[in-house]
């Protein structure tokens, strides 16, 4: 009997474990566009809370600078538009989720060269919200999609040293 109890949770947990895991796309880097990023302007819809949209900024910024590029790449500007935010109850927190619509633009015409959109989502067990964890993970896909350097809040002594504020 006891064998039987524990084969009927260990099979579903199994399937369970084996339903969550994916196989990785195989992207062709070689066919990818790289763009030199020289800035971002983060926009949204009033309903969108007013930290998520600076923190993604100031993320999405310092990523920019942290960049350097060893060769010439076709010069543009990325505009951010975070819309759709949603918190939703999950078991033991809040589910936060926000779908985020990022357009290339070419700086020297001025003309869309590339669009993309994609959704992110942050767990939150505590009772604030979580606005910083998910503007640092929109920065960090956008980082990661443009090949761009790892964003980072600036710390007391860094803001300090280079005469802003943190």
């Amino acid at each position: 009997m006891f064998l039987k109890s524990v084969r009927i949770i260990a099979i579903p947990l199994a399937v369970l474990m084996l339903a969550g895991f994916r196989m990785p796309a195989a992207e062709e880097q070689a066919e990818r566009m790289l763009y030199d990023v020289r800035g971002a302007f983060v926009t949204a819809q009033p309903d969108v809370p007013r930290d998520l949209i600076t923190g993604t900024d100031i993320l999405v910024d310092s990523a920019i600078r942290a960049t350097s590029r060893s060769m010439m790449l076709p010069r543009t500007i990325l505009t951010v538009r975070l819309s759709d935010t949603r918190r939703s109850p999950f078991l033991f927190g809040q589910r936060y989720s926000a779908r985020v619509t990022v357009k290339v633009i070419s700086v020297g015409s001025g003309e869309p060269v590339a669009e993309g959109e994609f959704e992110t989502s942050v767990m939150s067990f505590g009772k604030e919200p979580a606005d910083s964890p998910l503007a640092e993970k929109i920065a960090t896909r956008i980082a990661s999609e443009f090949q761009l350097g790892r964003p980072h809040r600036a710390g007391l002594l860094t803001s300090l040293a280079s005469g802003g504020t943190p």
